[in-house]
């Protein structure tokens, strides 16, 4: 037991880099923890306010109707489908393909340990996540329920088992890809397209179960009977909550804890094989020297940066979702046309300022597929590599730039085509919506560098660590979201009236965005990547 603590301990210490901060002696180093710290501290209050607003809406109008306790089981049905979506693609990194791999299975341990810290750092990740979806609702309903003191005992075993169903789900699920894929030579690639199709299917699965949900809520004596039918927990746990239910609690518990037993019991069986098969490289033993080809140094740089970015499901998985909803959307336009859009985002109409909103929901997806705010982490101790190749920096971040440019530009044209046909929008309207749009894109991209430069993440153990869980993603994203963020506000506020007028301000905004970013990476920048080791 010894010996689980002290994995435990390490590798959290590790994933959090916490050595790193205690450990260091620069005054630099130190400074800019503080700065990450006040930047998770930002973060958290915005996401901390934003999930307390939303939840007070939601109660007085639930009250209103008679129908309170309606939030606890809204919060659980969500934290639930956010654990598992996000779990599904998580779980391959964080479980089989991390860095100390042979580290951990030359130690003197028990491989069931190695499991057990593994599983328990992804439970912790999804904890994360149930506190702002899951607990910060169940306080605003004790607010305003005021039910016994009873319900915070209930509350916390709660919260601690109620991300392990859709994490035995999606785990099962990562795991039987990952089996599948040791048989092909391209099992990266396979992992990919595996978990990419599975999630697709469970979005178009979604929008397409309409007639299927309303059978069940015609043939179903109340809400909360046609919530049972579709996922019983939620209904079992909110009984538990809001009427003190033990035994709607002991059962969950129950089924909860009894069967991610028995998944670890019976995963651990398998767990090495699929491990050190995933460790695997294929080499070809014919290879023979034919003819010598070359190429300019962009295109050599760019084909390094693709291989390394398909050679990581978590790292595409975690980019190309992005662009590829962003399609499955503008398609759907053409079928549905604007009920799409009202579908989505819960709206009744919103006429002239439909080409606003997809430009603004178009630049909020491009804001989270980035690729460059992890590229130059991802090169982790191969970075002496391209320090010691004689290349100017700027060619190095180019070509990391043009991947995120070539993966994301073609689905944006695309599905900007798509919109001006089957949103009926004017010339003009369409124009605004490619230029901001790819403007945006390009401000994304060399975002990501310059942040990464400067809040690198070079001694990770796991992928996961850098793509999901690193300082330079959550600023860069926050940085982009900000962006897009400003002119939103400036029309809620009515400061610019005229539409035009409005995008005009937008694209002069992002002018000035990217000649501001272009010029830090072509100075400041350059001198970080010459510090890195």
């Amino acid at each position: 037991m010894n010996n689980l603590w002290s994995l435990t301990k390490i590798s959290l210490i590790n994933s959090m880099g916490i050595n790193k901060i205690t450990s260091s002696k620069s005054k630099k180093e130190r400074n800019k923890s503080i700065f990450l710290a006040l930047m998770l501290t930002f973060a958290a209050v915005m996401i901390v306010s934003t999930s307390v607003i939303y939840s007070k809406f939601l109660a007085d109008g639930l009250k209103t109707m008679g129908l309170l306790d309606m939030l606890l089981t809204l919060s659980i049905i969500l934290t639930t489908v956010t654990i598992f979506f996000t779990s599904i693609y998580k779980a391959q990194g964080v479980l089989f393909s991390f860095k100390d791999y042979d580290l951990l299975m030359s130690l003197p341990i028990k491989r069931s340990y190695i499991l057990i810290v593994k599983v328990f750092q992804l439970v912790l990740i999804n904890y994360l996540v149930s506190i702002f979806t899951f607990v910060i609702p169940a306080t605003v309903y004790f607010v305003y329920a005021r039910p016994s003191i009873l319900f915070f005992v209930y509350l916390i075993l709660i919260f601690l088992t109620l991300p392990l169903i859709p994490l035995l789900i999606s785990s099962i699920i990562s795991f039987g890809i990952s089996y599948i894929s040791n048989k092909f030579k391209y099992k990266n690639l396979v992992i990919t397209i595996g978990t990419l199709l599975i999630v697709l299917l469970i979005v178009v699965g979604s929008y397409s179960s309409g007639e299927f949900l309303q059978k069940i809520l015609i043939n179903s004596s109340s809400i909360s009977d046609a919530i049972f039918k579709i996922y019983p927990p939620a209904v079992m746990l909110t009984r538990a909550l809001a009427e003190g239910s033990i035994i709607d609690l002991g059962i969950f518990l129950i089924i909860s804890i009894g069967f991610f037993s028995l998944f670890i019991i019976v995963f651990n069986k398998a767990y090495k094989i699929i491990s050190s098969k995933l460790q695997e490289s294929y080499k070809k033993n014919d290879y023979k020297i034919t003819s010598m080809k070359s190429s300019s140094i962009t295109k050599a740089l760019l084909i390094k940066e693709a291989k390394r970015y398909f050679a990581s499901p978590i790292y595409v998985l975690n980019t190309i979702i992005g662009p590829v909803l962003l399609l499955i959307m503008a398609v759907a336009t053409l079928f549905m046309g604007e009920d799409i859009i009202y579908m989505l985002f819960e709206i009744k109409s919103v006429g002239e300022l439909m080409p606003l909103m997809i430009i603004a929901v178009t630049c909020g997806i491009l804001s989270l597929s980035c690729t460059t705010n992890s590229s130059i982490s991802m090169e982790g101790k191969n970075l002496w590599i391209l320090k010691s190749s004689p290349l100017n920096p700027l060619e190095i971040f180019k070509a990391k730039i043009l991947l995120n440019l070539i993966l994301v530009v073609p689905a944006l044209i695309i599905s900007n085509i798509i919109f001006f046909f089957s949103l009926n929008f004017s010339f003009i309207q369409a124009l605004w919506l490619f230029v901001i749009s790819i403007l945006f894109a390009i401000i994304v991209a060399i975002l990501g560098i310059v942040v990464n430069l400067f809040f690198p993440n070079m001694h990770w153990i796991s992928e996961t660590a850098v793509v999901k869980q690193s300082a330079s993603v959550m600023i860069q994203m926050l940085i982009s979201v900000g962006i897009v963020a400003i002119p939103i506000l400036v029309k809620y506020f009515n400061i610019i009236s005229n539409n035009n007028l409005l995008l005009a301000s937008a694209l002069i905004f992002e002018i000035i965005i990217l000649a501001i970013i272009t010029l830090i990476l072509s100075k400041v920048s350059v001198k970080q990547f010459e510090k890195l080791n």
